[in-house]
Order: structure tokens, then C-alpha cells, then sequence
């Protein structure tokens, strides 16, 4: 039995001899070889890779275009268009300013005759900046609320008053004037009585105008179709 195992022994290592000298290679084959140099995988520069963020949303769409070339025309205009009044409507409205100048007063036209599509425009203005953005903190929505809040006191609106479609202004029946009148001295023979100011109200009327809502739109004025009446300046 010792000598069978020690054959077996020496066969095993004489086999596995002949194994490694069979897979070995010789000098020339290993002097053939590719030589294969260090490779430096490029990295891609993160400093210049733009990085998808989420824009800012608004909720509040912005205002429509103005399309109407006679209301794009209103929007490019400096100035109150007195062109499209009434004739009745215009010679009443220099009639008051020529009444108040008179008076001691100041008049200052701010609109006159607006066609349908540049009331509608302002009504959008109007509604856009009152119920929608006027309060409106989004980061997303900072560029329209400033262009609306532009619109609105570039147009001169009143927050307590919403253009309406159907207007005096687009029938060329109205005007709206900033109207300041003096305040005088009322006295009687021996004493100083009080302080009183000259009827802006009286003087319209003597132009055949009056205020159909002095609360909430102080400014407007309208042509009434009754004869114009005789008054004092003060009361």
C-alpha cells in the first residue's frame, strides 16, 4: 500500500509538471504582447451641465392682448379723447371747465370718449389687479402682477369703482375731470358766518352735467338732456 500511494504521488506531480510547461509561453510570445497603458476615463465637467429646475408657476393668467386696432391706438395715446364726445356732450364739457377756471377752480380732464374694446380692456385691468393680484404673493406671478399694477395707475383706475361694459364713455355721454373748487368766506354784515365752498355740483348742472354716483365715482360726469339752469356760484 505505501508504494502504490507514493507511485500515485509522484505521478500527480509529474503530470501536473507537464501541464505547466505546456501552457507556459516562450519569450517571443511574451515580447509580443499589446502593452496596454494607463487609460483616464474623461469625467464630464459638472461647472457647465445645466440641472432641469422647476420654474415658477402662476395660477393668474395674464392680461389678453389688446387686438382692436382703435383700442390699441386708445392704449398707445397720451391724453383724454374728446374727438368721439357728443357734440352736445363736448360743448358742456368746455362750458364746466370754463365755469370752474371762472370760479377760482382747477379742472383736470383724465378720460373722455373710450370705444367698447378699450372699455373692456380696462375692465380686465380693473379685475385683474382688484381680484386677483392685488394680494397676490406668489414668486411665480411677481412679473404680471407689476405689469397689471402698471395698467392700473397708468389708467388712472379707482379701486372702488370696475369699469363697466356699458358705458356713457363709449356712447361719448361722459368725462371723468379731477374738480378742485376754492373754499371762500361766507360773513354777514357784523361777523364771520363760516366757511363754505363754491357747488361743484351747481356748476355742472349749469353745463348740463351732473354726477350719477358722487360716493363711489366722484370724477364722472354725464350729459343730462334737460335745459341747463341759472345759478349763483356759492351757496
Amino acid at each position: 500500500m505505501l508504494v502504490r500511494r507514493l507511485f500515485l504521488s509522484w505521478f500527480f506531480l509529474a503530470s501536473c509538471t507537464l501541464i505547466a510547461a505546456a501552457a507556459a509561453p516562450d519569450d517571443d510570445d511574451l515580447r509580443n504582447l499589446p502593452v496596454v497603458e494607463h487609460v483616464t476615463i474623461p469625467q464630464p465637467d459638472l461647472s457647465v451641465i445645466e440641472f432641469d429646475s422647476p420654474s415658477p408657476h402662476c395660477s393668474v393668467a395674464p392680461l389678453p392682448e389688446i387686438v382692436d386696432a382703435e383700442a390699441v391706438r386708445f392704449e398707445n395715446e397720451e391724453g383724454p379723447d374728446t374727438g368721439g364726445l357728443l357734440p352736445a356732450m363736448a360743448q358742456a364739457l368746455e362750458k364746466f371747465r370754463r365755469l370752474v377756471t371762472s370760479a377760482g377752480g382747477t379742472f383736470d380732464l383724465k378720460s373722455a370718449y373710450r370705444p367698447l374694446a378699450y372699455q373692456e380692456h380696462l375692465q380686465q385691468v380693473w379685475f385683474k389687479w382688484m381680484r386677483e393680484l392685488r394680494f397676490n404673493h406668489q414668486p411665480g406671478c411677481q412679473a404680471v402682477r407689476a405689469q397689471v399694477e402698471d395698467e392700473f395707475n397708468r389708467h388712472k383706475l379707482m379701486p372702488t369703482q370696475m369699469p363697466v361694459t356699458d358705458s356713457d364713455h363709449t356712447r361719448g355721454m361722459a368725462f371723468d375731470a379731477a374738480v378742485m373748487m376754492p373754499r371762500v368766506v361766507v360773513r354777514s354784515k357784523k361777523r364771520r358766518v363760516g366757511v363754505s365752498s363754491v357747488s361743484l355740483d351747481r356748476l355742472a348742472l349749469m353745463a348740463g352735467l351732473r354726477r350719477p354716483d358722487i360716493r363711489r365715482d366722484p370724477v364722472h360726469f354725464k350729459l343730462v338732456l334737460t335745459s341747463t339752469v341759472r345759478a349763483p356760484l356759492s351757496e
